[in-house]
C-alpha cells in the first residue's frame, strides 16, 4: 500500500521527528488533494493529446510564509510523495541561473533572425517541457532585473504548456521584486502567478528543529571521534527528513558550490570556505541562504596561513552581523585557534564573536525573531 502524504506526515509525528503543527496538517491535507489533481491531470492529459481534446490544468500553489515554518519538509513530503515521473526540485536562483545560460549558449549558436521569430526564452521553455511535467520551486525570490525581464515570458508559455508549478517562498507574491527596477513591467508576471497558482500563506508556529538548539552545545572541539559523533548527530537531529543534496549559488557569473545542502541548513569543511579563495561577497551569499551552518575541521592557524585567516574572520563578522546560527568542530577552543602573527590583535574580535555566538543570549535572540 503506498502511502500518501497525509500518511507520511502523520508517520513523522508519531515517530517523534516532528511536532504537530494544526496549520502545517492543514498544508498537507491541502496538498494530498493536490496531489489526486495533478496525477490525474497528468495520466490524463497525455490520453487527451493523442486524441487532440484540450482538458483544464489544475491550479499550482504558491506556498509562502515565514523563515523556519517548515515549507521545506513540506515540500520535501510532497516532492517525495507524488507519483509523477518526470518532475523535478530546484532552488529557484539555480533555476534561473540555468535558463540564463541556455539563453547564452542558443545566442552563441544562432544569430536572431531580422523579422524577429527567433525566441530563445520559448526554446529554454521547450527544454523544460521535454523532461518535466511537474516543477517544484524552493526560495521562489525575484531581485534581479535579468530574471524580473525573462519570468513573464517564460512562465506564460510554462502555464500555456500545461506544466504544472508548486513554489515555496518567504515573500507574498506581491512583494516579489519590491525595489526592482522598473518594477511596473513586473507586475503583469505577479498577476500571471495569482492567475495560475492558488496563494497559501503557511502560518505554522516556528520550526520545533530550531528549538532544539537551546540549551545545546554548538561548538566542538578537540577534532576526535566523540566530537565528530556529536557534531554529525546535530546535523541530522536538525534537518529531520528534509533532503539532502548540492547546489550552486549563482553570484556575479560564477557559482558557489555548497555540496551539502539541506533546505535553510548548510554543511561545509573549513577548506571549501577559507581555504579556497572566497570573500565577503561569497560569505553574504551563503549567509541570504541558509539559516543554520555547520563548519567542520577547523585548524589551528598561524602566519604561515594567513589567507586562511583573514578568510575566517571575514567569514564570522559575516555570519555574526547576519546573526547566523553555526555549528563548528574545531581543533581547538577559540582563543587558541590563531597562534601569533600580525592578525593576532583583530582575531581578538574573531574570538570574542565565536564565544558569543555559543551563548545562549545570542542563540535565543535568533530563535525568538
Amino acid at each position: 500500500m503506498n502511502l500518501t502524504i497525509s500518511d507520511r506526515f502523520d508517520r513523522l509525528v508519531k515517530d517523534k521527528e516532528i511536532q504537530f503543527d494544526q496549520k502545517q496538517y492543514e498544508l498537507i491535507n491541502v496538498l494530498a488533494e493536490k496531489s489526486e489533481e495533478f496525477i490525474a491531470y497528468t495520466k490524463q492529459s497525455l490520453l487527451k493529446r493523442i486524441i487532440n481534446k484540450k482538458i483544464n490544468r489544475p491550479l499550482g500553489m504558491y506556498i509562502h510564509g515565514q523563515v523556519g515554518r517548515g515549507k521545506s519538509m513540506i515540500m520535501d513530503l510532497f516532492y517525495n510523495n507524488i507519483d509523477i515521473s518526470q518532475k523535478r526540485r530546484v532552488h529557484f536562483n539555480e533555476f534561473m541561473n540555468e535558463v540564463h545560460e541556455q539563453i547564452f549558449i542558443w545566442r552563441k549558436k544562432n544569430e536572431v533572425s531580422k523579422n524577429g521569430d527567433s525566441d530563445p526564452v520559448l526554446m529554454v521553455a521547450k527544454l523544460i517541457e521535454k523532461d518535466c511535467k511537474l516543477l517544484c520551486f524552493d526560495e521562489f525570490q525575484v531581485e534581479d532585473i535579468a530574471d524580473a525581464m525573462i519570468l513573464g515570458r517564460l512562465f506564460k508559455i510554462l502555464f500555456e504548456m500545461g506544466i504544472l508549478i508548486i513554489a515555496t517562498s518567504n515573500i507574498h507574491p506581491r512583494n516579489l521584486y519590491s525595489e526592482g527596477l522598473n518594477r511596473d513591467t513586473f507586475i503583469p508576471f505577479i498577476d500571471k502567478l495569482e492567475e495560475n497558482m492558488e496563494i497559501y500563506n503557511l502560518q505554522a508556529v516556528k520550526d520545533y528543529r530550531i528549538d532544539r538548539i537551546k540549551n545545546k552545545r554548538v561548538y566542538f572541539s578537540p577534532i576526535n571521534e566523540q566530537n565528530k559523533k556529536i557534531f554529525y548527530e546535530a546535523w541530522q537531529n536538525l534537518i529531520g527528513s528534509i533532503e539532502v543534496t548540492s547546489r550552486s549559488i549563482p553570484l556575479k557569473g560564477r557559482e558557489i558550490e555548497v555540496s551539502v545542502s539541506a533546505g535553510k541548513f548548510a554543511n561545509f569543511s573549513f577548506e571549501e570556505l577559507c581555504v579556497k579563495p572566497l570573500g565577503v561577497a561569497d560569505y553574504l551569499a551563503i549567509s541570504n541562504n541558509y539559516n543554520i551552518i555547520f563548519i567542520s575541521d577547523v585548524p589551528k592557524l598561524d602566519s604561515k596561513k594567513r589567507n586562511e585567516t583573514k578568510r575566517f574572520i571575514n567569514l564570522i563578522d559575516t555570519f555574526y552581523e547576519n546573526k547566523k546560527i553555526l555549528f563548528i568542530l574545531a581543533e581547538t577552543h577559540p582563543k587558541d585557534i590563531l597562534i601569533g602573527g600580525k592578525d593576532a590583535n583583530i582575531f581578538q574580535r574573531t574570538v570574542s564573536r565565536l564565544e558569543e555566538m555559543q551563548s545562549s543570549d545570542y542563540l535565543d535572540s535568533i530563535i525568538s525573531e
